[in-house]
């Protein structure tokens, strides 16, 4: 006879927490890192099409994206990745990271530990308009760093002297 532990839930469409960060962009929060002893936090983000993304990293939790709908294209450190439904990018800790989206989409993003669900809703808390103080304290108390200065935007870090793994499914 096993040890089953603490029972488990399951969190349906629409059950998590709504977060509005502007735009045409939203994202649902489906585990909260205080539900969890800080394990890991879990968000469906959906979004219209995104052309820039500023690269950024967080210095206190990696993240997995796993495409849900749409096609992407990824940028973790020096790689670049593009690929659509089923396709997993693996950010580790510390990382300068971004992506964008030509058709929009849906991801899950899932951090160990738990953080980035939690910046999303400390964010919401700030209003449609937070300040450039309240983002720096949020990014601060987050440990999140935005590109070394003079660092190329993204536009010019996707670039076409640059390979690109295109990830398909295996069949």
């Amino acid at each position: 006879m096993g040890n089953w532990g603490t029972d488990g839930w399951a969190v349906a469409p629409g059950g998590g927490v709504r977060v509005d960060p502007g735009g045409k962009h939203w994202l649902e929060v489906m585990v909260q890192g205080k539900d969890v002893d800080g394990a890991l936090g879990a968000f469906v983000f959906t979004h219209d099409v995104i052309t820039e993304n500023p690269p950024h990293a967080h210095h206190g939790f990696m993240k997995i994206v796993y495409v849900l709908e749409g096609h992407y294209d990824f940028r973790v450190g020096d790689a670049t990745f593009c690929g659509g439904p089923g396709t997993m990018v693996v950010v580790p800790k510390g990382s300068q990271h971004t992506f964008t989206t030509s058709t929009g989409g849906r991801a899950l993003f899932v951090c160990s530990p738990a953080g980035n669900e939690e910046l999303f809703l400390d964010m919401s808390l700030l209003g449609p308009h937070p300040t450039a103080e309240q983002l720096a304290d949020l990014n601060a108390r987050f440990h999140t760093t935005g590109p070394e200065s003079g660092e190329a935007s993204w536009r010019q870090m996707h670039g076409e002297d640059q390979p690109t793994v295109t990830v398909s499914a295996v069949r």
